[in-house]
């Protein structure tokens, strides 16, 4: 190709936050910095929308120019049981399956999202590229001494204790290591917004019926809520900023993603990048992301995670240190210059079919 490719980046998302949200942000940043690239709303060559709702319709029928798509994960579709969908959700993912059917690349996060985009919605897989994410580089700063005594002090923060950031979805598995941080008389910081919103009634088709059942969603959030309020082992922050968040993980003994399943798994990424032992679920694209030599576990094995939480509570200071090293190193292998390059070949592909 000769000159530079335009692209329309449509960057109005319906998930902000922390995690997929700041998607299109970062990618539109790096796309910037490439000389091979022109973001631009006028005549482009390409349109790329960095954001697939299954249950809304963010996705036109009518495309006149090739079109992108990043589909992050079908989390909902790979656990209908915990995700049951009422008519105007499935009157809207039936609209975005034949959106998606004349798109001309569709971009994921790992191969375990394309793995499920293939499968669930019948995609050629030549027609479905990864490109990880990667972080803020705000985790690779290191806060200063006063700094991290001032979170710790603004926060109330334990001398030890774990880490969990995030959602509150029931694929993150929360309910299970509360309760075996209970157990284990181990306390657990929560961070992430939902945990300070109260739980709503989610819209059905059983409630169109009047059969007024509690969404499998809000049952397990519930759960996790009646063993947070029962013990004072465990803190529920809410949303930190960034960089607060930083120096969280700084002061963690560990970072635990306990996931069932993961479209990638951003938070933990940002725990390697900061510094910050990790315990992680061995399941999705968890495997994809961290370190070789991390301690893993099943995450439906209450005793394996128990195992796993009490080995990286007696890990020396020299095995913390490696595993440390590890997760920084291991990092280093994400970095959004890499994910707008390799958006860039999946642009150049389409463009040269």
């Amino acid at each position: 190709m000769v000159g530079k490719i335009k692209v329309n980046l449509i960057d109005e998302t319906h998930s902000v936050g922390r995690g997929v949200g700041f998607y299109a942000q970062f990618l539109k940043e790096a796309l910037s910095h490439l000389p091979s690239v022109e973001l631009t709303r006028k005549n482009p060559d390409i349109v790329h929308y960095p954001y697939f709702d299954l249950f809304y319709p963010t996705l036109p029928f009518i495309k006149k120019i090739p079109s992108i798509v990043t589909i992050h994960d079908l989390i909902p579709l790979v656990f209908p049981k915990l995700y049951p969908k009422g008519i105007r959700a499935m009157m809207a993912l039936f609209w975005q399956r034949i959106a998606l059917g004349n798109v001309s690349a569709i971009v994921t996060d790992s191969l375990a999202s394309k793995r499920d985009i293939v499968k669930l919605f019948n995609v050629n897989p030549k027609k479905v590229f990864v490109t990880p994410l990667s972080v803020d580089p705000v985790f690779q700063e290191e806060p200063t001494p006063k700094q991290i005594a001032h979170v710790k002090a603004k926060y109330d923060l334990p001398e030890k204790f774990v880490l969990y950031v995030g959602g509150i979805n029931p694929n993150k598995n929360l309910v299970r290591l509360a309760e075996v941080a209970e157990k284990m008389n181990l306390p657990v910081v929560f961070i992430g917004s939902e945990f300070k919103k109260t739980p709503k009634q989610t819209f059905s088709v059983k409630r169109l019926f009047g059969l007024q059942k509690t969404h499998p969603e809000i049952k397990e959030f519930q759960k996790l809520q009646a063993i947070i309020n029962n013990t004072s082992l465990f803190k529920a922050l809410g949303f930190v900023p960034t960089v607060e968040l930083n120096a969280i993980y700084r002061l963690a003994t560990m970072y635990c993603q306990p996931s069932l399943y993961e479209g990638f798994g951003l938070p933990l990424l940002e725990a390697m990048t900061a510094g910050c032992v990790i315990v992680s679920s061995n399941t999705s694209s968890l495997p994809e992301i961290y370190h070789q030599g991390a301690l893993t576990f099943d995450p439906t094995d209450l005793n394996e995670m128990e195992e796993v939480l009490s080995k990286a509570l007696s890990l020396t200071p020299s095995q913390k240190e490696d595993q440390i090293k590890a997760g920084k190193k291991r990092s280093l292998d994400f970095s959004w210059e890499k994910t707008a390059q390799e958006t860039v070949r999946v642009y150049k592909q389409v463009l040269c079919r």
